[in-house]
C-alpha cells in the first residue's frame, strides 16, 4: 500500500522526451515573445507603445489562466493529448505571426502579435500547471533532473544551429522574409513536438475520467467560484509572515524579468534592418540558457538571497552599459545587444531557480502548493500594471529612458533582496 508504480517504459520514454524538451526548446527560442516577437514588432513598424504593451498581453493570459484554468488543469487524465494539443497550438500561433509578418502591414501585424501573444501566455500557462505532473506521472526523480538539464542543452545547440543556418540560407533575402524564416523553425519544431509526446507509454490506473465525475457548471459559475477561491487563499496566506516576505520577493525580481522585452525593442531600433540583429539576439540568449546553470551551479554556495541579488545586479549592470552605449557608442551596436541580453538572459535564469529554491526552503509543505500558484496570480497582475507603464515610458520619452529606469529599479531590487535575506537569517537565528 502507498508504494509507487514503476513504468517498465521509463528509458523509453526519456528517450522521447529528450527530444521532446529539446524541440520544445528550440521552438520556444525561435519564437520567443519576448525577445523575437518584440524584435519583430518593431522591425515591422509597430509603435513603441504597442510592442512594450506584448509584454502586458501576454502576462495577461498567463494570469487568467493560472486564476481560471487550474481547477480544470487538475481534472485532466490524458496529459500528454494536451501538452501535444498545445504544442500544436503554439505551432499556429507562430504560423499566424509570420503571416502577418509576409503581409508587411503594420496594422495586420499588430493586430496579430496581440491575439498571438494572448494566446502564447495563456497557453504557456497551462502547460506550467500541468507539465511537471505528467512528469512526476512518466519518470523518476533523478530522470526528471537529467531531462531537464539536458534537454535544454540539446535544444540550446539545436538553436543556436539552426539560426546559423538560417542566417547563411536567407543573407540575400529581405529582412522580414529573413525574420520569417527563423520562426519558421519554431512552427516545425513545436508541430514535432507535439507528435513525439504521443509516443510516450504511461501507466494506465483504472479510475474513471476525473472530468466525468462533479458537479457541472457553466463558465461564469465556474469563474466566480474560482475567483472567490483565489481571494480566500490570499487572505489567509497574508496573515502568514514567510508568504508576505517571499510576495514582495517576487514582487520585486519582476523588473528583473521585464528586462529581456525592453532590451529587445532597444536593439531593434538599433538595427531592425540589419541582416544578422536577430540572429545575434536568438544566439546569445540560446548561448545564456545552455550556459546559465553551470555558470550558478560553479558559484552554488552563495545563498539563494545571494543568487537573487547577483542576478538582479548582473541585470542592472548590464543595463546600463546598454544605455551608456546607446548614448557614447564604443562598441558594434550587434555585438554590445548581444552582450547583453545574453548577461541578463543569465541573470534571469539564477534569479528564476534561487527564488524557487528560497520558496521550496520557507515555505511549510501545507501550504507550498497554495502559496506558490496564488503568489503567481498576484505578481502577473503586478507585471502587467509595471510592463504597461514602462512602455508608455518608452513611447513617451524613448526606449533608453525606460531601460534605464528598469536598470536602477534592479539595483533596488538586489539591495532590498540582500536585507530582507539578511532580516530572514536573523530571525531564523
Amino acid at each position: 500500500m502507498g508504494t509507487q508504480q514503476v513504468n517498465p517504459d521509463e528509458k523509453r520514454n526519456l528517450s522521447v522526451l529528450f527530444g521532446q524538451r529539446a524541440l520544445q526548446t528550440v521552438g520556444w527560442s525561435m519564437s520567443n515573445p519576448a525577445v523575437v516577437l518584440s524584435y519583430l514588432a518593431i522591425s515591422m513598424e509597430m509603435p513603441i507603445l504597442l510592442a512594450g504593451l506584448l509584454v502586458s498581453v501576454r502576462r495577461s493570459g498567463n494570469v487568467g489562466m493560472a486564476v481560471f484554468g487550474s481547477s480544470a488543469a487538475a481534472r485532466l487524465v490524458n496529459k500528454k493529448v494536451v501538452i501535444a494539443r498545445t504544442d500544436f497550438i503554439l505551432a499556429l500561433c507562430a504560423l499566424l505571426a509570420i503571416a502577418s509578418v509576409l503581409t508587411t502591414s503594420t496594422a495586420v501585424v499588430t493586430a496579430t502579435f496581440f491575439f498571438v501573444v494572448l494566446m502564447i501566455g495563456m497557453v504557456e500557462e497551462y502547460q506550467n500547471l500541468i507539465n511537471w505532473d505528467f512528469l512526476a506521472d512518466v519518470l523518476e526523480s533523478q530522470n526528471r533532473q537529467r531531462l531537464i538539464y539536458a534537454a535544454m542543452g540539446i535544444g540550446g545547440t539545436c538553436t543556436i544551429a539552426f539560426t546559423w543556418a538560417v542566417h547563411v540560407a536567407t543573407q540575400e533575402y529581405p529582412a522580414f522574409a529573413r525574420h520569417a524564416a527563423v520562426v519558421a523553425i519554431a512552427v516545425l519544431s513545436f508541430s514535432i513536438a507535439a507528435l513525439s509526446v504521443l509516443q510516450v507509454r504511461d501507466l494506465r490506473v483504472a479510475t474513471n475520467d476525473n472530468r466525468a465525475t462533479g458537479e457541472r457548471r457553466n463558465f461564469p459559475q465556474s469563474a466566480r467560484l474560482a475567483l472567490l477561491d483565489f481571494v480566500s487563499k490570499l487572505r489567509d496566506l497574508l496573515t502568514m509572515p514567510w508568504f508576505r516576505r517571499f510576495l514582495m520577493i517576487r514582487l520585486a525580481l519582476q523588473t528583473v524579468e521585464l528586462s529581456i522585452p525592453f532590451f529587445a525593442i532597444l536593439a531593434a531600433i538599433a538595427h531592425s534592418a540589419s541582416h544578422k540583429g536577430l540572429t545575434a539576439l536568438i544566439i546569445s540568449s540560446a548561448a545564456a540558457l545552455m550556459l546559465a546553470g553551470p555558470i550558478w551551479r560553479s558559484i552554488g554556495r552563495l545563498s539563494n538571497g545571494m543568487v537573487m541579488a547577483c542576478g538582479s545586479l548582473l541585470a542592472a549592470a548590464s543595463g546600463a552599459a546598454l544605455v551608456l552605449n546607446h548614448y557614447v557608442p564604443t562598441v558594434d551596436d550587434t555585438i554590445a545587444h548581444s552582450a547583453a541580453l545574453f548577461a541578463v538572459t543569465v541573470g534571469v535564469q539564477g534569479v528564476t531557480n534561487a527564488r524557487a529554491l528560497w520558496y521550496l526552503d520557507n515555505a511549510p509543505k501545507a501550504h507550498r502548493v497554495a502559496g506558490l500558484a496564488t503568489s503567481k496570480s498576484v505578481v502577473k497582475v503586478w507585471s502587467v500594471v509595471l510592463a504597461a507603464l514602462m512602455a508608455a515610458l518608452a513611447h513617451a520619452q524613448h526606449i533608453a529612458l525606460a531601460v534605464s529606469l528598469v536598470s536602477f529599479l534592479n539595483l533596488c531590487t538586489a539591495i532590498f533582496i540582500l536585507s530582507i535575506s539578511g532580516r530572514a537569517k536573523a530571525a531564523a537565528a
